[in-house]
């Protein structure tokens, strides 16, 4: 399970703070945070609080920082640099080269702008902070601007006016890392849709042509719907990309059925059949199955038919929709 460190003041934020780590646990994450019981965040008996804080960062695999209003107490009597817990741990994130996002409220971020338009000059008159310590968050921020924008470590940051709107940046951010872990845990779990093909073969003639008649049931042999489900043959491509989508229960078949005429080795050439369908995690899946058959010659002709999956593709679907009718 990915580890996320939250960085920010505590007793200012601590609303805020606790609607994360709740977003955070609905997206199977493990939140870590000094001030969450719940949380995984490990304290370590023979090591000082802010020293532990600097260890969960370097234990987790991702760093949120929170910036609003206040700075925090500043540690140089401690034996640390003379900056705040939340700056510490930021430098921390930097060092270990931890993927760092970073929060700033919008007037802060105003406040940000004032300042640097001014020279950074001490005097400049600023509406969001209101003392000097405070002043501390424009040094953070200064500090993160001049960062190299490589990855994992960037200089990026984003603003955020409320708590809603912080937490739906952050959700967007996160599940598209999560996400190959997501499937990955889905299809172990039995929690995601797959299909199997069986098929079955009869010959027959029409007119002078003997000919093979192709009956093929697509199974969902997972353990999850399927939502906009279509099967189509590859020759087919159909211009209609809304055509003939369906819902496909755990357990249950889409049929298919072609004919097709033998050549002169009694064979028909192999057809390709490909199943689209989405996942309730936001996968789109792109089977490519191979269908064939052919007749073995003698004196008791031998129909022989199958199909194999030839190729199995994932990729992020686009955010699925369910129209509800009024009645």
């Amino acid at each position: 399970m990915m580890r996320v460190f939250v960085s920010s003041t505590v007793f200012d934020l601590i609303d805020v703070r606790a609607e994360v780590a709740e977003l955070l646990r609905s997206l199977d994450i493990a939140p870590v945070m000094s001030d969450d019981k719940l949380s995984d965040f490990a304290v370590k008996q023979d090591v000082n609080s802010i020293e532990t804080c600097l260890t969960n960062v370097e234990s987790s695999d991702e760093v949120i920082v929170i910036l609003d209003k206040r700075y925090g107490p500043r540690l140089g009597s401690f034996g640390f640099d003379d900056v705040s817990a939340t700056h510490l741990e930021y430098r921390r994130a930097v060092e270990k080269r931890k993927p760092i996002h970073i929060y700033v409220r919008d007037r802060l971020e105003a406040d940000y702008a004032i300042w640097k338009r001014n020279r950074r000059r001490a005097s400049v008159d600023l509406s969001w902070i209101q003392n000097d310590n405070d002043r501390g968050l424009l040094d953070l921020l200064d500090e993160h601007s001049k960062l190299v924008g490589k990855s994992p470590v960037s200089n990026w940051y984003a603003s955020f006016t409320s708590s809603i709107d912080l937490k739906s940046a952050i959700r967007k951010y996160l599940e598209t890392k999560i996400l190959p872990s997501r499937l990955i845990d889905a299809i172990q779990r039995n929690q995601f849709p797959l299909f199997e093909i069986d098929v079955e073969a009869t010959q027959q003639t029409l007119g002078t042509v003997l000919s093979l008649s192709f009956r093929i049931t697509a199974t969902n042999v997972g353990g999850a719907p399927a939502f906009n489900c279509r099967l189509f043959y590859e020759k087919e491509r159909p211009k209609d990309k809304l055509a003939k989508r369906a819902i496909v229960a755990p357990g249950r078949s889409i049929l298919m059925s072609f004919i097709y005429g033998l050549d002169a080795n009694l064979s028909c050439p192999e057809q390709r059949l490909i199943a689209e369908y989405e996942s309730p995690i936001g996968v789109l899946v792109r089977d490519v199955f191979v269908v064939s058959g052919y007749v073995v010659r003698g004196p008791n002709p031998i129909l022989v038919s199958g199909g194999r999956l030839l190729d199995r593709q994932f990729k992020r679907a686009a955010p699925m929709s369910i129209q509800i009718d009024e009645p």
